[in-house]
């Protein structure tokens, strides 16, 4: 992607009020001379949580301009 650029991924486990666990993986991207890139998406299991956040990177890196 762009040079200078900082990458953070985060995956979250939260709890329903039901007692349900969600898994919210976030990502959030610093580029210099430009706003910050924050995107997150909840899902019902860590595996696809990870699987999503994997995907996001390799569409980012062959496409940064449409972050």
């Amino acid at each position: 992607i762009a040079q200078g650029a900082n990458f953070m991924e985060t995956i979250v486990q939260r709890s329903l009020s039901d007692g349900t666990l969600r898994y919210r993986a976030e990502r959030r991207i610093n580029r210099k001379n430009f706003p910050a890139y924050k995107e997150s998406k909840t899902f019902t299991t860590k595996r696809i949580a990870e699987k999503w956040v994997k995907k996001r990177e390799v569409e980012i890196e062959d496409n940064p301009i449409k972050m």
